[in-house]
């Protein structure tokens, strides 16, 4: 039997907390696809992964709330970015793994958090972050889905005190494996109004 973590271990984190200033400023989360909020259908995903849910958000919270987890809104004001959000939830977190995504993939892969897990524990890391291969052929980190240990709160909250925002630069100061996913698709985000079109359009949808 393959060494993971149980389900029940970790907290699942969807990140709805952005500006979105590619689509206008919208709330990225709430913009309907497939008949309901993109928030709805990442969240819809993330929960059979994890053993319980919470949402980073820093606009229209009662829209949030009404998805049913927790929201948790940025200690700090002016949309500072994911690692913001990351805070926030390992603040929350009462178990020892968190487990991020963010609202606007809507599609990732069914079975991210157990293979983040598996490469987490198989390898002895802190963090365990999804990759894709370029069309090049070089793996491509995904940085905002990522398997962390809630213990590095103190880590990142220094790191932001320093006014520091990069996701991969934090990982890199801990141990932190990379774990390649074949299906580029699934980590296909909506950024523009064309996205939201090219999300329809992608297999399986």
């Amino acid at each position: 039997m393959t060494a993971s973590i149980p389900r029940e271990q970790i907290t699942g984190l969807l990140l709805a907390g952005g500006r979105g200033q590619r689509l206008g400023g919208v709330d990225k989360g709430l913009q309907t696809w497939q008949g309901r909020p993109l928030a709805q259908s990442a969240l819809q995903r993330l929960a059979p992964q994890v053993g319980h849910c919470l949402i980073s958000a820093n606009r229209h919270l009662a829209d949030y709330a009404r998805l049913g987890p927790p929201v948790l809104a940025d200690a700090q004001g002016g949309f500072p970015g994911p690692l913001a959000g990351f805070l926030a939830g390992l603040s929350a977190a009462a178990t020892p793994w968190l487990a991020t995504v963010p609202c606007d993939t809507p599609n990732f892969p069914a079975d991210l958090v157990a293979r983040l897990a598996e490469a987490a524990v198989t390898q002895d890391c802190e963090i365990a972050m999804a990759a894709t291969h370029s069309p090049g052929g070089a793996l491509h980190p995904e940085p905002v889905f990522c398997l962390l240990r809630t213990h590095l709160r103190a880590s990142l909250q220094a790191y932001l005190a320093q006014e520091q925002r990069q996701v991969e630069r934090w990982a890199r100061q801990h141990a932190c494996t990379l774990v390649a996913f074949e299906d580029r698709n699934a980590f296909f985000n909506v950024n523009t109004p064309a996205d939201l079109s090219r999300l329809r359009e992608l297999p399986g949808n």
